[in-house]
């Protein structure tokens, strides 16, 4: 009887997983920065990720996501620049950088994404783009995003007495397997 009530149970414990799991450690943010003197990007592979998913067929959509980082997981290459940004952007105040999806709507393998960002103590919403590419029983989302510093009242940064760009880009690519 309990061999019976196993066999039969077990495919529902199944069906109530997740379709895809995230690959934090494959997933990436990616901030661009500009100065008159130079361009630079920070790298953050330190993510913590959360989606809910629809069996539609012929492809799973994503119906929800929220991702975290810490401001302090950003590499940019130059240990002195990403002490001074986790200054400039105050991480002992404000750690963390949240984006909690609004709405996702989806057009083949074209997404609009919308929804919060947290960031610096400031929560906007925001609009953007991305790409669900399905290969190999993989599934990853690419996109990108400008953001103001001066929207999330972060202070920018200077060299030289000149401050970098007011206008950074955001670029992400996240991993579900």
């Amino acid at each position: 009887m309990l061999t019976f009530f196993l066999l039969f149970v077990s495919p529902f414990l199944y069906s109530l997983e997740p379709i895809q799991q995230p690959l934090p450690e494959k997933s990436t943010i990616i901030y661009h920065m500009r100065h008159k003197l130079h361009e630079w990007d920070g790298v953050s592979d330190k993510l913590k990720i959360q989606a809910n998913w629809e069996n539609a067929s012929p492809v799973n959509k994503i119906t929800k996501i929220a991702i975290s980082t810490k401001v302090s997981s950003f590499n940019s290459g130059l240990s002195n620049r990403d002490s001074h940004m986790i200054e400039v952007l105050e991480a002992l105040s404000y750690p963390n950088i949240i984006f909690n999806s609004t709405s996702i709507v989806y057009n083949q393998n074209d997404l609009l994404v919308n929804g919060q960002l947290q960031f610096h103590g400031v929560t906007k919403q925001i609009s953007f783009n991305a790409k669900q590419i399905d290969k190999e029983g993989n599934i990853f989302f690419e996109g990108a995003f400008p953001i103001l510093l001066e929207d999330f009242k972060v202070k920018r940064p200077s060299l030289l007495f000149v401050k970098a760009d007011n206008e950074i880009q955001i670029k992400f690519k996240l991993y579900f397997k």
